[in-house]
């Protein structure tokens, strides 16, 4: 069946680059798209008048946490003597109440109502963070089968993993830390997630993708790395890595190897084309290091491998952290692709942020060019997928669509001139109209189809009861965890 989107601004696709065809069309049959352009005067089954609307590729959501984030209960408050990392804050006491906190029923509520949030505001590829399913901190929550189960009814394109590592950060009582070691605990999850990449991969006909997902660089062994990379290999996926994201992590590599995060992963021989570097903030150009501003030793390690960054900049600007900068590692030639890591899962927020922090850190306008961002939620997550047939709107992509309505107050004139500029700078995600995922219209007239999203929101909001519950129970140093984020204002009952 043959449907016609037409009279929009639509960015299409040409000579390995987005372009922008006033008053478009695109057309597109089951799930491929066949037609972009003008001229298309065929029949269409279905034709959608897209006049005073920005007509895109889906955005591709590369780092999503896989839930309602814990993140929000940290809003304007960090641990200073831990770099604002957050590690290890918050400890459980032996004596805390084990029923207190989400069921696992409570999780899948909570990443239910992160994928359908991330679709509603225009994602429509996520690479998943699991608050659900085999965690390396909690262990199984939920089955595999239930977590692609999961997935597929939502009706997204995810590409799913059960993260594994050798060990973790521990806080203590006494608000200290330790790097723990559990590397039979690493090979274990190892074997889980190869066996659930064979398992899943092409899940429901190919809407379902798998990868590898050691956990974080600091808590994974050489050797479980180099099994990871090798494993990827054997089973053609990708693979995922947390790295270079706090700078207690950065001080603790070079004290352990006498390298940084970036160089450890090289030697090892971990870094490729298949390799998403995830948040790749402390790298030596980072001026909060003792290195030369000029030192751009470790982007040039990750630019000569041909892994991607999966850049998430609203989660940590929250913590008063930046990556230096996007822009920064663009130039360089390193492929970079956004996620957004904490909710709200909104990628034209993200896109934003990326946009207005390069030029902070960077002290220049033409530092997060708003090509730079787009090309980050679209190409930049398709290449770290090792895709060419997502990420673009041309003949022979999957017709994964978003269509923007721009003609909005916040908006005004702006659209006029440059609708790409005014997405990045003016547009949020509620400005999104339709969402067509695999060739399925998802989102209409900017509501989600077939799901109540009321009661979406009220079965999230009872994890976030019971999961603040279970916040409430932890300690640091001694004093309840909840003493140390206080609210904005004080409560008028009190």
């Amino acid at each position: 069946m043959t449907k016609l989107i037409e009279g929009g601004t639509v960015i299409g696709f040409r000579n390995n680059q987005h372009v922008i065809i006033p008053d478009g069309q695109v057309v597109y049959e089951g799930n491929q798209i066949t037609f972009v352009g003008r001229g298309f005067e065929e029949e269409a089954a279905e034709r959608v008048d897209a006049r005073g609307k920005l007509v895109m590729p889906g955005l591709i959501n590369h780092h999503m946490a896989f839930g309602v984030h814990m993140q929000l209960f940290r809003q304007d408050a960090a641990r200073r003597n831990y770099f604002t990392s957050g590690i290890g804050m918050g400890v459980r006491p032996p004596d805390a109440d084990p029923s207190v906190g989400p069921t696992s029923s409570d999780w899948a509520a909570s990443a239910e109502y992160a994928m359908a949030t991330a679709m509603r505001t225009g994602s429509t590829t996520f690479v998943m963070v699991p608050n659900y399913g085999g965690h390396p901190y909690r262990g199984r929550v939920g089955s595999d089968q239930d977590l692609v189960d999961m997935v597929a009814a939502i009706g997204m394109r995810g590409y799913l993993a059960l993260p594994y590592m050798s060990g973790g950060v521990r806080g203590k009582p006494d608000g200290t830390i330790e790097w723990v070691k559990r590397p039979e605990q690493g090979w274990d999850g190892f074997e889980q997630a190869v066996e659930f990449a064979r398992r899943f991969d092409g899940a429901e006909e190919g809407r379902i993708r798998t990868f590898l997902f050691p956990y974080q660089a600091d808590n994974c062994i050489p050797e479980l790395l180099k099994a990871s990379k090798e494993a990827a290999a054997e089973l053609g996926c990708t693979l995922k890595i947390h790295v270079a994201q706090y700078l207690l992590e950065f001080y603790e590599m070079i004290g352990r190897t006498a390298k940084t995060p970036m160089q450890f992963l090289n030697d090892v021989g971990f870094l490729g084309p298949e390799v998403s570097l995830t948040h790749s903030i402390f790298t030596t150009s980072h001026p909060w290091l003792p290195y030369p501003v000029w030192d751009d030793t470790d982007i040039e390690i990750i630019a000569d491998s041909g892994a991607t960054v999966a850049h998430c900049p609203v989660v940590f600007a929250r913590s008063g952290v930046a990556m230096h900068s996007l822009s920064r590692y663009v130039r360089a030639g390193i492929p970079v692709a956004l996620g957004t890591d904490t909710t709200p899962h909104d990628m034209v927020m993200e896109m934003r942020a990326a946009s207005l922090m390069s030029k902070l850190t960077d002290n220049d306008s033409t530092s997060g060019l708003a090509r730079e961002v787009f090309d980050a939620a679209t190409l930049g997550g398709a290449r770290a997928l090792m895709r060419d047939d997502i990420g673009r709107l041309a003949p022979g992509a999957k017709a994964d669509i978003v269509i923007v309505d721009l003609d909005q107050t916040h908006i005004g004139p702006v659209a006029a001139d440059d609708p790409i500029k005014a997405l990045v700078y003016c547009a949020n995600g509620d400005d999104v109209d339709t969402v067509i995922v695999d060739g399925i219209k998802r989102v209409e007239d900017g509501e989600l189809l077939d799901f109540d999203r009321a009661a979406l929101r009220e079965r999230a909001e009872a994890f976030n009861e019971r999961l603040r519950a279970n916040v409430a129970e932890a300690v640091y140093q001694g004093r309840p965890l909840t003493e140390f984020y206080e609210p904005a204002f004080p409560d008028w009952e009190k």
